[in-house]
């Protein structure tokens, strides 16, 4: 796993490197400009399935409102909702119910010229977790746990037009804000975002 969210940063560096010297006369599909709000969803879905109902699944979905201060520049005010269930025949039997609450700063690479506007994401917030069942021997995760967590994303808007765009991103919370829990909890999610 740490290896594919590596190597799906990596292709996203060099996408953005790309997307940052291409030229774009597309100025229809401009970004935003400074004194913008954007309003967006996004939502993803994982499932294993690994035979005789052994099985682990991640529902989760985001949303946001941010602040453009300049046409790089925002800041968002963010909510996660992120539900876990594992189940493995004579290990683990586990539900995990998160809910982040964070503030970010999102810095984009390229200017309204571009219809392609890559971005990174760093933030601090705050980790709700209610968790129930087992793991082999009897033994219980936490079952709530209230902690500090740093954000980290780098993520890609599409856009369509002026006022609407497409969203993807690849973002971890670092429990704790260790940076060794990066690959506990990372994600990629597609939704879109509205601008006014």
């Amino acid at each position: 796993m740490r290896n594919r969210f590596l190597g799906a940063a990596a292709l996203f560096l060099a996408l953005t490197a790309v997307i940052s010297f291409w030229p774009s006369k597309a100025s229809a599909y401009s970004g935003p400009v400074a004194g913008m709000f954007e309003v967006t969803g996004m939502f993803s879905f994982s499932k294993s399935d690994y035979g005789d109902g052994n099985q682990e699944w991640t529902r989760r979905w985001t949303g946001s409102l941010g602040y453009h201060f300049t046409e790089l520049s925002e800041l968002e005010v963010s909510f996660q909702d992120v539900l876990a269930r594992t189940i493995i025949s004579g290990f683990e039997d586990t539900t995990f119910h998160d809910r982040i609450y964070s503030l970010d700063w999102v810095q984009s690479f390229t200017g309204r010229e571009y219809p392609l506007q890559p971005y990174v994401k760093i933030g601090v917030g705050q980790l709700d977790r209610d968790a129930t069942g087992s793991y082999a021997g009897g033994t219980s995760p936490p079952l709530v746990l209230d902690q500090y967590t740093v954000l980290a994303g780098v993520g890609l808007r599409v856009f369509l037009s002026k006022e609407f765009s497409l969203r993807a991103e690849a973002s971890t919370y670092l429990t704790g804000g260790s940076i060794n829990t990066y690959q506990k909890n990372y994600s990629s999610n597609f939704g879109v975002s509205v601008y006014f």
